[in-house]
């Protein structure tokens, strides 16, 4: 199969997965938000944190150097994040004590078990990178349902049977571990699994700039979530419900996009043409559905919220929600730009990109969170600074082709607002006349969008030519 064919396979691959992954995360949430209270979703969000921050340190950034390397060390970097799972996971155990401030001294008690996810999914990165880096992302998609249909039973069956903030853990750890299992048996005998301990050296160090990067990157949403620590466990868990409704499309397109583009755009790097005609669509393609999923919940925040997914004891989630819904729009160049970046090796660019939203984060949210709230750390996502210089480098590099991308998102933005302007002036809210003439609008502007870049989609994928 050609680039492009692989290219395709594996993008409607990943939208299949993370479409299946994000209905049933979206069902078991519904159900989870009211069988298990706020202050218990709080806590799981804060012990997550721990131990996906940990897991970045398991990691050193070699996942995102191992799609790039041409030595395809696979063997060594398994090595690697098994031995430093094992360990970080024990060390966490170990360190639980240190966080009796936190949940009311209940987070000690969950961490020691949780702690073994470090270990667990560790085990699942290297097969999982293997499919990707050859644009084999369908043969990830079985295990990747099943792990989530896994988390969702179990989460729902013990909090059913009033486990609380256990049935949240409980379902993460056999998810990771049944993830895991599938991937490998898959993989084994096809991953070449040759360790080389003598590289680990020089394999740390290209890539410790990309660890720097994850450490400041991936813990994002989990600092806002930490800043908010002085007003209680139920802010957290408002603000992280709001945080997850808010984003939920984003964190359905973004991974199903970027986990195909970084490798294919590495598979371009000596073609810039179609390096750049990817990344131009590839942004599209995303924003496009961000725009409409924005101005759905904005319009109708409470009867969505409230009304139909998580009941009245979410009230103090709708203004959050509003707030964050936008959020995605305002930074369209760093959708993919950290993968155009790692492949143009700009390592050091986008830590100093991370490294400024990293801090204007806690330096506009930890006082905004003292003042407002969650609604407070909800706007302070729109003052981060390093989103300026990602669109000053995308810029740089792109060159024509950020104009044409500036063409493209300028008829995103605009094309669906007249319609949902119409629809706010005319319905009152909260009303479900409201929502299906939300629903209408959806739909013409998805057949615009459909109408203006179906052409450029079939002649990258199709023709070979560079689209206008």
């Amino acid at each position: 199969m050609t680039t492009e064919k692989r290219f395709l396979s594996s993008t409607l691959a990943a939208y299949g997965s993370q479409i299946g992954r994000a209905v049933l995360r979206a069902a078991s949430d519904v159900l989870l938000a009211r069988l298990i209270l706020p202050r218990d979703h709080g806590l799981f969000e804060v012990a997550l944190g721990i131990v996906v921050i940990a897991g970045i340190f398991r990691d050193l950034g070699l996942g995102y150097q191992l799609i790039r390397d041409e030595r395809q060390p696979y063997g060594t970097v398994f090595a690697w994040t098994a031995g430093t799972g094992a360990l970080l996971a024990a060390g966490v155990a170990a360190s639980a004590p240190l966080f009796s401030g936190f949940g009311q001294g209940r987070l000690p008690a969950i961490l020691p078990w949780f702690a073994i996810y470090i270990f667990l999914d560790g085990l699942a990165v290297v097969p999982k990178l293997w499919f990707e880096r050859r644009l084999e992302v369908g043969r990830l998609v079985g295990p990747e349902l099943l792990r989530g249909l896994t988390i969702a039973a179990i989460g729902i069956a013990l909090a059913f049977r009033g486990a609380g903030v256990w049935s949240l853990v409980c379902a993460e750890l056999c998810g990771a571990a049944l993830f895991a299992a599938l991937l490998w048996i898959r993989a084994w005998g096809k991953i070449p699994l040759d360790v080389d301990l003598r590289l680990l050296p020089t394999l740390i160090r290209e890539s410790s700039t990309l660890f720097l990067i994850a450490l400041a990157a991936l813990p994002m949403p989990y600092v806002a979530r930490f800043a908010l620590g002085s007003r209680g466990e139920a802010e957290i868990g408002y603000f992280g419900k709001a945080r997850g409704w808010g984003f939920r499309l984003q964190e359905l397109v973004l991974p199903a996009v970027a986990r195909v583009l970084y490798p294919a755009l590495v598979e371009y790097r000596n073609d810039r043409p179609r390096f750049l005609v990817a990344f131009r669509l590839g942004t599209v393609s995303i924003l496009a559905l961000e725009t409409l999923a924005a101005y759905f919940l904005f319009f109708n925040a409470h009867l969505v919220l409230v009304g139909i997914l998580l009941g009245p004891a979410w009230e103090r989630a709708v203004p959050i929600l509003q707030a964050l819904c936008f959020v995605p729009l305002t930074d369209p160049m760093s959708r993919l730009g950290g993968e155009l970046l790692k492949v143009e090796r700009e390592d050091r660019i986008w830590l100093a990109i991370v490294l400024l939203n990293f801090a204007s984060l806690l330096g506009f949210g930890i006082p905004f969170a003292h003042r407002w709230g969650g609604v407070g750390v909800a706007w302070a996502h729109f003052l981060l600074l390093g989103n300026l210089l990602m669109t000053w480098r995308v810029a740089r590099i792109a060159g024509l082709e950020f104009w044409r991308l500036v063409r493209d998102l300028a008829f995103v933005y605009l094309l669906p607002l007249p319609m949902f302007l119409f629809a706010a002036w005319q319905l009152p809210e909260g009303s479900w006349a409201r929502l299906l003439a939300s629903l209408a609008a959806c739909a013409l502007a998805g057949l615009g969008y459909l109408a203006r870049f179906r052409r450029p989609f079939r002649e990258f994928f199709f023709a070979g030519a560079k689209p206008a």
